[in-house]
């Protein structure tokens, strides 16, 4: 397995995804990766506009979730369909942590060749992030289509 990267999973009526990396940060950048290629042909989309958004959690779990489901909403209120996120800052500690990020995408008038499916919210099925014996970090979770 690559130092990095993203897949999906098969899971009943919906889809898992997993997103890997060196730290939490790339996990969860993996996670929103896998998806986003969920709801769109992403290669086709040129971004054009961006939404910043901040969200805190309890825990990490929590916090991969908030954080999926925050681009989920923030693209459904921007009217955009995402291209990419990334992860500005992620802090804190079991009871308080917080995530700053940064979504990218087409307006959704001009995405709809590339649309696949539609995403409707990060689950708390089968959701975890954790560390690795071998320093790699994982975010998963099960998302509803």
């Amino acid at each position: 397995m690559p130092p990095r990267g993203h897949e999906t999973i098969d899971h009943t009526a919906d889809m898992g995804i997993r997103g890997w990396g060196g730290t939490p940060a790339e996990a969860f950048e993996e996670a929103a990766a896998a998806m986003l290629d969920l709801a769109a042909d992403r290669s086709v989309l040129a971004a054009s506009a961006s939404v910043r958004f901040r969200r805190g959690a309890h825990d990490l779990t929590g916090l991969l979730l908030e954080f999926l489901n925050a681009l989920i909403a923030e693209a459904d209120v921007a009217g955009l369909v995402l291209a990419d996120a990334a992860v500005d800052a992620l802090s804190g500690e079991d009871g308080a942590w917080e995530i700053e990020a940064t979504a990218r995408g087409v307006p959704a008038d001009e995405a709809r060749e590339a649309l696949l499916v539609e995403v409707k919210a990060a689950t708390s099925c089968g959701a975890f992030v954790r560390r690795e014996s071998d320093g790699r970090w994982i975010a998963q979770c099960v998302v509803d289509l």
